[in-house]
């Protein structure tokens, strides 16, 4: 029954006034058939099904299901949404996203583009009936504009590849509302990464942050003082206020305190910048991970050593330098069944392989063996720094040799123990995939990591308050009652890094949760 209650959560809107049944049978079945309940249907009003079984009155959403019988109320679907994005590939997202959500009510979503070609409208279509059920309205512009029309009501909902700066989120609080960084408001419903792109002849093989920066700035101008040929280099960036140039910018040009030479080449789009590096032997460009073209991607030659790769787990364990969140932020004013309906629906399971389909990194789980993480193996090794330490990288050889690991990693606000807005969401996409035929006979190692500022000792005290917070997490949550018998919960503090302690990002990385399967 809870999972019938977990599963029940989508609904569309329904253009109707309250229902009231004449006490008929009818049976709610969740959209994939597989949990459903008959009995007799009291009352519908908009998003509740009260029905009267076997084993007592029951209230149902009407979000993910189906009502089958005589008595189920006649209902029409409707979607009426403005939404703003940041960039065209965020539009294309949005367009599957809303046909994956229309077909599954038998309607169907039909594309007006733009005269650039970039969807501007998609008209929502009642198969059943040959008739309008809404309109969902795209504008594509800046982060700036993107968050203004959120804050001024001129957007239901902005799909943006930045995080909402502090100064927006502030302003939305000034204005009397909810905080655009507040788990209400903020989902974040894709995974996605920058990866430097040069020209398969380019005999450089990888690149680190400093020298990307180095080479934005002007200060390294030839293929040579990266171990290359003796050729200038041509860098063409970002488009200048793009999502792209602004992760740019705070990934690699601020933490390096790097300034752009004047004579940057900027790029037209980000198919030109592709086409440049696929023809051009000295040039290099950064790009997203699905826009690489016929190019060259260079593995990111981090400060401590170790070479980091775009590969999806490492995206998805947010572990790749150059990794992005794609973000959803919330109107805060009362939302309508389908709005509600659609945005809790491109973050489900079933929005997953869409996701994946149109260039993006989805959040299924994901597992790897140890055999395939000798980087972060090595790692420990270098990281422990006497014979005790040795020990403790021992034992977590000896525990982990069997096992593998997930790519969900769970993550925390800044200075505490408390899990940032992704993780929160993370926690019943674990749970589900735990209690899954994958996983279900299989104990649960939860370990906690962290940096390596301070004491050995209190940083392992540390990583085991988060791992137990985590595991708490996962317990308390919908169908994690049945896994406490199979977690145990450790600590290795700082062994095992998967980023550089050096850096602020790599100590960001090096703080986190991590679920094993054994």
């Amino acid at each position: 029954m809870k999972y019938l209650r977990q599963t029940l959560t989508f609904a569309a809107c329904i253009a109707l006034t309250p229902f009231v049944a004449g006490a008929e049978e009818v049976t709610i079945s969740s959209n994939d058939n597989a949990v459903s309940i008959s009995g007799e249907l009291l009352s519908f009003d908009d998003d509740t099904y009260v029905l009267d079984t076997d084993i007592g009155q029951l209230r149902l959403s009407r979000s993910a299901t189906k009502c089958t019988g005589a008595a189920c109320p006649q209902t029409t679907t409707n979607l009426e949404m403005s939404v703003a994005v940041t960039e065209p590939k965020t539009a294309s997202l949005l367009q599957t996203m809303v046909n994956g959500f229309a077909s599954s009510r038998d309607l169907m979503g039909l594309s007006v583009p733009d005269q650039r070609g970039v969807v501007a409208r998609i008209d929502i279509q009642n198969l059943n009936t040959n008739t309008q059920a809404g309109t969902v309205t795209v504008s594509v512009q800046d982060a700036d504009d993107t968050f203004g029309a959120l804050l001024n009501r001129q957007a239901d909902l902005a799909i943006t590849s930045t995080a909402v700066p502090a100064s927006v989120a502030e302003r939305a609080v000034a204005q009397g509302g909810t905080d655009l960084r507040d788990v209400s408001r903020e989902r974040i419903i894709a995974l996605d990464a920058l990866v430097p792109i040069v020209h398969p002849n380019n005999p450089v093989r990888a690149i680190s942050l400093e020298e990307l920066a180095l080479i934005a700035s002007g200060r390294i101008s030839n293929w040579s003082d990266l171990g290359g040929d003796n050729l200038p280099i041509r860098m063409l960036l970002p488009i200048e206020g793009s999502s792209t140039d602004t992760v740019f910018n705070e990934l690699v040009l601020e933490p390096n305190r790097v300034r752009l030479r004047r004579s940057a080449e900027r790029a037209e789009s980000t198919s030109q910048a592709v086409s440049v590096v696929s023809q051009d032997q000295t040039a290099i460009t950064i790009t997203n991970l699905s826009e690489t073209g016929s190019a060259d991607v260079l593995p990111i030659r981090q400060s401590c050593g170790p070479l980091a790769y775009a590969t999806d787990f490492a995206i998805k364990a947010e572990e790749y330098p150059l990794s992005k969140r794609i973000f959803a932020y919330l109107d805060d004013g009362s939302q309508s069944a389908s709005k509600r309906q659609f945005i809790d629906y491109i973050s489900s399971p079933a929005a997953q392989a869409l996701i994946s389909n149109a260039g993006f990194i989805d959040q299924s789980i994901e597992s790897q063996p140890i055999s395939l993480q000798g980087t972060r193996m090595t790692s420990a090794i270098l990281s422990a720094s006497n014979n005790g330490t040795l020990g403790l990288v021992q034992n977590f050889s000896r525990d982990l040799a069997t096992a593998e690991r997930l790519s969900t990693t769970f993550r925390f606000t800044s200075g505490s123990a408390q899990l940032d807005n992704k993780s929160l969401e993370d926690v019943q996409r674990m749970v589900s995939f735990l209690n899954s035929p994958a996983a279900r006979n299989r104990d649960i190692l939860v370990i906690g990591f962290t940096d390596d500022v301070g004491r050995f000792d209190l940083n392992e005290r540390l990583a085991l308050l988060r791992a137990t917070g985590v595991r708490d997490a996962l317990v308390s949550a919908v169908g994690g009652d049945a896994l406490a018998g199979r977690m145990a919960v450790s600590s290795y503090g700082p062994l095992a890094p998967v980023g550089c302690n050096e850096t602020a990002d790599g100590r960001e990385s090096n703080r986190r949760v991590e679920i094993w399967l054994r």
